[in-house]
């Protein structure tokens, strides 16, 4: 089910590139200029690009598991949008293009029509920063605000938004910048949700355990894929930022439950089928949350 989802969010991202057109570029200052530079590799990593591309979960994606687990709306938890000026290293705003989108998202999954208009004009400074103006139809970002009470509307562009800026970053061979976007988007989805549930809740609320059942997963394709990547710049940057989190996840046992057999009302049809489980502990918890706030703190600090 999940490959077959991963697979459906590819195919979208391949569409929504062709439409992509081409706007007016603020100048970039010269130091970020040679950063940018540095980003570009050569075609051996092209395999490394796919893999990002189609292993990870997206930040939309991510966003929505939080709305479908039952966590609210909490606005204290979101980067502050005066900060995105401050980000100046490609890897800072790569980084934070990541934490954004799923602050934009998490806005739109709930609503807040102000918080949405206050961080579109965020994505659409970073997009700018970033050089990823050739990826974004000059009129997407406005379509947000012609469209500010149509919920799905909004989570449709900010999906079209995101997939055009990977398609485009894929493309020009910026793996790393791509890697960075989807680093940050998890560590912000995971913020969000480990900031609001306490050990109690975990233990008791099958679909919060399920959500963090799920991400350790999760990590462990991010952490191959990082792994892998680790001769592109500021790649071992990550993997030293998320080494405290790989050595608690791999602590933690995850383990199939028991095959189930359903057969089907005409007894035709049977279906076998096991869920992923984790035994975790309180303390456990506690500790992925600690590690989840210092990388928050960490990819969003000035």
């Amino acid at each position: 089910m999940r490959f077959n989802t991963l697979l459906v969010i590819c195919v979208v991202c391949m569409l929504v590139c062709h439409s992509c057109s081409t706007c007016g570029r603020r100048t970039v200052t010269d130091d970020i200029a040679i950063d940018w530079a540095d980003l570009i590799m050569d075609s051996a990593y092209v395999n490394i690009a796919r893999k990002v591309v189609y292993a990870l979960p997206t930040p939309i994606e991510m966003t929505l598991l939080i709305k479908n687990s039952g966590i609210p709306w909490r606005p204290a938890l979101l980067n502050d949008p005066a900060n995105v000026s401050k980000y100046l290293s490609s890897q800072k705003m790569a980084l934070n293009f990541g934490v954004y989108i799923t602050n934009l998202t998490y806005a739109g999954l709930f609503d807040q029509s102000q918080t949405v208009l206050r961080y579109k004009l965020v994505i659409s400074q970073l997009i700018e920063n970033m050089g990823l103006q050739s990826a974004i139809n000059t009129n997407t970002m406005q379509l947000i605000e012609q469209n500010i009470n149509d919920r799905d509307m909004i989570l449709r562009i900010i999906a079209d938004t995101y997939a055009s800026c990977s398609s485009f970053l894929d493309e020009s061979d910026r793996y790393s910048m791509a890697l960075a976007i989807l680093a940050g988007g998890w560590v912000e989805s995971m913020y969000i949700a480990t900031s609001m549930l306490d050990e109690n809740l975990l233990l008791n609320e099958s679909r919060i355990q399920q959500l963090v059942t799920d991400q350790i997963l999760t990590f462990d394709m991010m952490w191959q894929v990082m792994s892998d990547s680790e001769d592109l710049p500021g790649v071992d940057v990550l993997l030293s930022n998320f080494s405290g989190l790989a050595e608690l996840f791999d602590k933690i046992g995850v383990h199939q439950s028991e095959n189930e057999v359903t057969t089907s009302a005409d007894a035709n049809i049977s279906e076998i089928a096991s869920v992923s489980v984790i035994d975790l502990t309180p303390k456990d918890f506690e500790n992925i949350k600690i590690q989840i706030q210092i990388l928050r703190e960490t990819f969003t600090q000035i």
